[in-house]
C-alpha cells in the first residue's frame, strides 16, 4: 500500500507542476500554442492516472 501512497503523492506533485507550466507559458507575450496543448494532454493523462491511482487504492 506504502507504493500506491508514494506513487500518488508522485502524480499529484506532477500534476501541479505542469498545470504551473501552463499557466506560465500562457502568460508569455508569444505564446508557444503547440507547447501550451501538449502540455495540457500530458496533463490530462496525469489526471487519468490519478484517477486511476485512486480507484485502485479504494478497490484494494
Amino acid at each position: 500500500m506504502k507504493y500506491l501512497d508514494n506513487s500518488l503523492e508522485s502524480l499529484k506533485l506532477q500534476d501541479s507542476c505542469l498545470d504551473l507550466a501552463i499557466k506560465e507559458n500562457e502568460s508569455h507575450v508569444w505564446k508557444n500554442l503547440i507547447r501550451i496543448e501538449q502540455i495540457k494532454k500530458e496533463n490530462l493523462r496525469r489526471k487519468d492516472a490519478l484517477m486511476r491511482s485512486n480507484m485502485q487504492k479504494v478497490i484494494f
